[in-house]
């Protein structure tokens, strides 16, 4: 990989962004859905629905673009081995292996220090690489 790999704080400022706009998008489904409930919004159907939201976006815009609203505005993307956007069976092992390495204290993430392709554990396990985006686009 010849890019310019995205250090830890580039990646966690961009999920703080994002998780700005997902809480935009959780706060109108909640809206949605207590007309439809009738009562205070809880329970696992909701939260299902909830996890969808994020793994969909998630996985359209990295597919998409390689890239979320807030890697943009941190000029970072996620590309596979080859600097292409990712394909969907890389997106899908990302998706399911971030949330328990951020959950396990962070050491999946905190891996990309020890890792000598400077790789956070679900990089590595999708085979995808966030790069920094020096030049303008």
């Amino acid at each position: 990989m010849q890019a310019k790999i995205a250090g830890l704080g580039r990646r966690l400022g961009a999920l703080l962004y994002d998780w700005f706009l997902m809480l935009a998008i959780w706060i109108l489904t909640c809206f949605v859905w207590f007309p439809i409930q009738g009562e205070a919004v809880t329970g696992p159907a909701l939260t299902t629905v909830l996890a969808l939201e994020m793994a969909v976006f998630y996985a359209f815009c990295w597919i998409r673009h390689g890239e979320t609203l807030g890697m943009r505005a941190w000029r970072i993307r996620l590309v596979n081995a080859e600097g292409r956007s990712p394909t969907v069976k890389n997106v899908v092992i990302r998706l399911l292996t971030a949330p328990p390495s951020l959950l396990c204290f962070g050491i999946g993430y905190l891996w990309f220090y020890v890792s000598k392709s400077e790789q956070a554990l679900p990089d590595y396990l999708s085979q995808t690489f966030v790069v920094y985006l020096e030049n303008n686009r």
